[in-house]
């Protein structure tokens, strides 16, 4: 295991046997992994790029993640982006007593939204207002899991975790929005995020994107951690070609942002991103160029006003969510392609300034 200025990488045997891990990723690896009153936060994540154009991204959570000490205040949010780029968010709490987490596997219950799911395929409805969705994902590469799936900041028991249940699917269903139904069809994802710790304490921000170039999908990260705990990077890559997972050491990865724009909201973003993976002659290379902005929005919205009122005080996370051209060049022993699409990918500032 490596410690560097208290953030714990690299697990151990030891590592995989407290949390009760195996090579495969096993069902209940979806279920919930928090004690949802204790302090914790945990959420489920589905999005979707259909054929028509237009996208869902639906989540699922046990509590606010910048409120993750409180009690259990589950929530859902629906994003539908129409196939002319106009965006609707809608948000949706519900009580004590109309909620419900299984630990034995992904099946989730908040008022009358729903996800179930055996990690092969995952069936979820939302409707909240004016907008729903009743979805199916099917994967089309296995689950995987970067040796635990989380990082350590000072012992075992403060943690981010990170499970990408389904790194590539196919997604169909129907959406409802502007007062019709649409049958759609596409790809998704779906990923499984949970912790102990505040991630505003421990994160100064990440780099997370997804892609799927014909035969290829991949799954980049690269998060920074906080001031407090040294700027330490945590890269994460998978490269699948098929079903199979030909790349899952995320350890070689350097990731470098520039040509950075102002955002309006006093944020900025960079016009290019470009990723390096090299390990004993081997590379591959992601170039991300003209980033086409899908959401720009401040945490602090989905809170209310009393409680974004105080928070502001202290912080301000920013998230930002793009489209972008992308460019991947493969030079593996066994392996040489170069493939050329689009890739989702996203910005989350909790501290910083979006700077790698």
């Amino acid at each position: 295991m490596k410690t560097r200025k208290n953030v714990l990488l690299d697990p151990t045997p030891e590592w995989l046997a407290h949390d009760g891990l195996a090579d495969q990723v096993a069902l209940w690896e979806d279920g919930l992994r928090t004690e949802i009153d204790a302090p914790g936060f945990e959420w489920w994540y589905f999005d979707t790029h259909f054929e028509d154009g237009s996208t869902a991204v639906i989540v699922f959570y046990t509590k606010p993640i910048l409120v993750w000490k409180g009690p259990a205040d589950p929530q859902v949010s629906l994003t539908i982006t129409r196939p002319n780029g106009e965006k609707t968010i809608r948000v949706s709490a519900s009580p004590a007593s109309q909620f419900s987490f299984a630990k034995e596997s992904p099946d989730v219950r908040i008022g009358a939204n729903w996800v179930r799911g055996d990690l092969h395929s995952y069936h979820l409805q939302v409707a909240i207002d004016d907008l729903a969705a009743e979805l199916t994902f099917t994967s089309r590469v296995a689950p995987w899991r970067p040796g635990a799936g989380k990082a350590c900041f000072g012992d075992l028991d403060h943690y981010f975790a990170w499970l990408p249940a389904v790194p590539y699917g196919l997604a169909e269903g129907a959406l409802t929005y502007d007062g019709q139904t649409h049958q759609v069809k596409g790809e998704g994802y779906h990923d499984h995020n949970w912790g102990t710790i505040g991630l505003n304490e421990v994160t100064d921000h990440w780099y997370w994107g997804r892609a799927h170039l014909g035969n290829y999908s991949l799954i980049f990260a690269q998060t920074i951690s906080s001031k407090k705990y040294g700027f330490v990077p945590q890269p994460l890559f998978m490269l699948a070609k098929g079903s199979q997972v030909v790349i899952g050491d995320g350890a070689p990865l350097q990731l470098q942002a520039r040509d950075f724009k102002p955002h309006p909201d006093g944020r900025s973003y960079p016009e290019e991103v470009d990723i390096d993976w090299e390990k004993a002659g081997e590379r591959v290379h992601l170039a991300l160029r003209d980033p086409r902005i899908i959401e720009a929005i401040s945490l602090l919205e989905m809170l209310p006003a009393w409680q974004r009122t105080l928070l502001r005080l202290v912080s301000n996370p920013y998230y930002f969510r793009f489209n972008a051209d992308l460019e991947m060049r493969v030079d593996l022993n066994d392996l040489q392609t170069v493939e050329r699409g689009t890739t989702l990918f996203e910005i989350m500032i909790f501290q910083g300034k979006s700077y790698p």
